[in-house]
């Protein structure tokens, strides 16, 4: 804390050489494309040579914090099974993120990153910092990349953060497509609907909002609210000789023309 990521790329370059030659280093890394599909990568070395590397398609049930933890679960399994496995005394995952790596030093009960839970052996985790041209962790930047864009599994399974991120995606398109099918006439014709939560409407001013407010329940001076109410004495027609209509302040020319600036205008 308190490095900048210069400094702590050095750290590690320095620490790097601290790790006996005997030991195994894996370099893990997750990624997720635009399109939502998922992957994971890892580089193996052992006595400066590496000896592992692997690109790993999640599809689209994983996200990035899952394809990072998983794929260190792969890299760690894929170099206990290793033969020379046998020379060395400690497991060093190495990867860059800081979340992934808290969470698999002080795994807990209740996450969607269950992968994490399965550790054996001598293991030792280790935040690398991304993108600071430490070779090893570009390159398993790189699988990753690749295993995003590989084909996925025909099978895969999701994760707990997944599969909520994609509930909460279909329940809100669910509740527009519902709104537009239920929404007032009145509501469609001025195009208002229940998101984004900042509509643009709400950027307008206090004047021209409240003329859209008033266009949108009826309730204003218009003909029809007037005729409604039994307002004997309102006038119905605008200056113009138009009927007052609730969106008649959109054309009127003479409005138009009395406030040339105003900000309101046909959505």
């Amino acid at each position: 804390m308190g490095r900048t990521k210069e400094q702590a790329a050095a750290d590690f370059t320095a620490f790097q050489r601290t790790i006996p030659s005997s030991d195994i280093v894996i370099f893990s890394d997750g990624s997720r494309l635009v399109d939502g599909r998922a992957g994971g990568g890892y580089i193996g070395f052992q006595a400066h040579h590496q000896f592992l590397r692997s690109s790993l398609s999640y599809g689209h049930g994983k996200e990035v914090f899952d394809a990072e933890a998983e794929a260190a679960l792969a890299g760690a399994q894929a170099a206990i099974a290793y033969p020379t496995a046998q020379f060395a005394t400690n497991l060093w995952i190495c990867l860059d993120n800081l979340e992934v790596a808290t969470r698999l030093l002080s795994p807990s009960t209740g996450s969607s990153q269950e992968a994490t839970t399965h550790k054996s052996g001598s293991i030792q985790i280790r935040w690398v910092p991304g993108h600071t041209i430490i070779p090893e962790n570009e390159a398993a930047d790189l699988a990753a990349k690749e295993g995003a864009a590989s084909i996925p599994p025909s099978s895969y399974k999701s994760s707990y953060a997944s599969l909520k991120r994609y509930a909460k995606t279909q329940s809100l398109s669910a509740a527009q497509s519902q709104w537009e099918k239920v929404a007032p006439q009145s509501y469609q014709d001025l195009e208002i609907t229940t998101s984004p939560k900042r509509p643009g409407e709400l950027q307008l001013n206090r004047l021209d909002l409240g003329r859209i407010i008033a266009a949108r329940t009826g309730h204003g001076d218009f003909a029809d609210y007037h005729e409604r109410f039994n307002h004997d004495d309102a006038y119905l027609l605008c200056r113009c000789g138009a009927r007052k209509a609730p969106l008649h302040f959109f054309f009127c020319h003479i409005a138009k023309r009395l406030s040339p600036s105003a900000s309101w205008a046909p959505f």
